[in-house]
């Protein structure tokens, strides 16, 4: 059930025997701009890691270690053109430790958010830049791994100039590093006031006592959130292609293709088995064909972003063995157009596209972010998907197949 504290604020409750943890995730949602994806970054870390009660992270490892062991973790991430702070709390249940009290995980996460480690007008003025160094450490590490970063130049060719989604939920490196205290502060001070807030709590709890405690804290209503929370972009009319040369063993060829298929639209289902077919899993034509068949790719995989309207393909290769690389993986799409598509090999996509989802089930986290999905995008998500995944036919797949359209290739070779 879903409760609107005030305006802007709204409580999910999954009342559930299942786990023998309950779940505490707060998360605050806005539109990503240019910059603030890397602020919001910084301000999360720092949240989780001090507040005024709990000065450090010694003393707040202390705090979480007498509730049980309970795991304390503060991130940013996207859905679709949303930036999101989320804050989450997990914490054995009151049947395995009665002296564990809902109402202390509560208080816990409300020190958290309206109680940060402050003086005057700093946030962590002993620790935020050390913070912000680390975080800007660990982003620069990430372009070590030329998979992750041929994916991400692959991005910057494919999404037009200036959108948003060139920038990383997290913000790159070089932004980091340039974030000062103020801006931390302003970015606080707007998430609190403005962002559209969602707090979902999986258990087995008391709702009444719940609804009670958190019309306790702080909050002040804001504006209604904007759910069309997809992002579009229109098609190029050539092919944007990008290429290096640096010290690596195995070239990166990546392609990326408009894929106007959107989260729970019609054709939602039949483009995950689409895309578990081309290259989604291990019976995919890719891995099948290009992969072992072939002996052309060291990988070869395809991911699907129904918030963001595409498809991409990663692969690693022998420099001289792109041409043919890129021909065999059009060869594959074609022939799922075409409708030369094995019956055998759709059934076993759709038997493992099941098995992930039924696997997930046994994951406390499923269910929390199913519902936090809901709320941001005002979707009704089924139930059960299992049915809707196995009705998918061999004329859907290629239909859907067929809205593919290729818009960006980069290529990271050897030197």
């Amino acid at each position: 059930m879903q409760i609107e504290l005030v305006k802007g604020v709204h409580l999910t409750i999954i009342p559930t025997t299942k786990y023998t943890t309950t779940k505490i995730l707060v998360n605050f949602a806005t539109k990503q701009t240019l910059t603030n994806s890397s602020v919001r970054n910084v301000l999360v870390n720092l949240l989780v890691n001090a507040t005024a009660n709990y000065p450090n992270q010694t003393v707040l490892a202390r705090k979480l270690a007498t509730m049980y062991g309970a795991e304390l973790d503060g991130y940013v991430t996207r859905v679709g053109t949303t930036h999101n702070v989320r804050l989450n709390l997990s914490f054995v249940n009151q049947h395995l430790a009665p002296q564990m009290r809902i109402n202390d995980a509560l208080d816990l996460m409300q020190e958290l958010i309206f109680n940060p480690l402050r003086d005057q007008d700093e946030l962590s003025p002993q620790s935020w830049q050390l913070q912000r160094d680390n975080i800007a450490a660990t982003l620069s590490s990430w372009e070590d791994d030329k998979q992750y970063l041929a994916a991400k130049r692959l991005l910057d060719l494919y999404f037009t100039k200036g959108s948003v989604m060139k920038v990383p939920s997290t913000g790159t490196a070089e932004m980091v590093t340039k974030v000062l205290n103020r801006e931390i502060v302003r970015a606080y001070q707007n998430m609190l006031a403005k962002d559209q807030v969602e707090i979902i709590i999986e258990g087995d709890v008391d709702a009444d006592q719940v609804k009670r405690a958190l019309r306790q804290w702080p909050w002040q209503a804001r504006s209604s959130f904007e759910t069309d929370v997809f992002y579009h972009q229109p098609v190029w009319s050539n092919v944007q292609v990008g290429s290096h040369q640096i010290d690596i063993q195995q070239a990166k060829l990546d392609l990326a293709y408009s894929f106007p298929v959107y989260f729970m639209d019609h054709d939602y289902y039949p483009a995950l088995v689409m895309n578990g077919l081309f290259g989604g899993g291990p019976y995919s034509l890719l891995f099948k064909n290009v992969r072992e068949r072939a002996s052309l790719a060291y990988y070869a995989s395809t991911g699907y972003r129904p918030f963001a309207g595409y498809l991409f393909v990663q692969s690693g290769i022998n420099s001289q063995d792109r041409q043919r690389t890129q021909q065999l993986i059009g060869d594959q799409l074609k022939a799922i157009q075409d409708g030369q598509i094995n019956i055998s090999d759709l059934k076993q996509v759709k038997k493992n596209l099941i098995n992930g989802y039924l696997v997930s089930q046994d994951n406390p986290n499923h269910l929390v972010e199913r519902a936090l999905i809901s709320n941001l995008t005002g979707l009704h998500l089924p139930a059960n998907p299992v049915e809707l995944i196995q009705s998918v036919d061999r004329q859907q797949v290629s239909d859907v197949a067929q809205k593919l359209k290729l818009q960006a290739e980069y290529f990271l070779d050897r030197r």
